[in-house]
């Protein structure tokens, strides 16, 4: 964390995947160990910062064994961006996030070294879970924010557009979608 810090870097934090949805448990992306490191082959989609970050946290499943439970079958990484083998997708037309850089990133035999893993091995789902526990609340407190703004808009323009010679709002069909 000292280099989030020490000089202005962006961080993304890559966990979902595109077969898998939030379903954090169901993810493909595989870690293995070899040697000292490991190599990394998967991909990670809706990635928030993905084409702009200087590097990721990624989960990805160390432990082959599809009856090891979540809680030890994952691993957290830093992978910094500029790692071969770690391709930023095309950027996402986000419907009300423009500004967001959401991508998708493939991991193609990304070599991490032991050092980049988080707390250690197996402890990858919880690291997410209590990231996830703190960003979601958040997230759905905006799209409220943006929910209330789109009815407050679509109310005010109703209320201003005339046809038929009375505010649009005054007619069932807008009324009821309004409602």
């Amino acid at each position: 964390l000292t280099r989030l810090i020490e000089e202005p870097i962006m961080c993304a934090y890559g966990v979902t995947e595109p077969g898998a949805g939030s379903d954090v448990a169901g993810i493909k992306t595989k870690a293995e160990k070899k040697g000292n490191e490991w190599v990394i082959n998967g991909q990670k989609m809706w990635i928030t910062n993905g084409g702009v970050a200087n590097f990721y946290f990624v989960l990805a499943r160390t432990n082959p064994d599809p009856k090891c439970p979540a809680s030890k079958a994952f691993t957290g990484f830093i992978v910094d961006a500029d790692t071969p083998g770690v391709t930023p997708g095309r950027k996402e037309k986000n419907m009300g996030q423009r500004c967001s850089d959401t991508r998708g990133i493939t991991f193609e035999d990304v070599v991490v070294p032991e050092e980049n893993v988080l707390i250690g091995e197996g402890a990858g789902f919880k690291v997410a879970m209590g990231a996830f526990d703190k960003t979601r609340p958040p997230v759905a407190a905006g799209a409220v924010g943006i929910s209330q703004r789109a009815i407050d808009e679509a109310t005010k323009y109703a209320t201003e557009r005339k046809a038929f010679g009375v505010p649009i709002i005054n007619h069932q069909a807008v009324a009821f979608m309004l409602a």
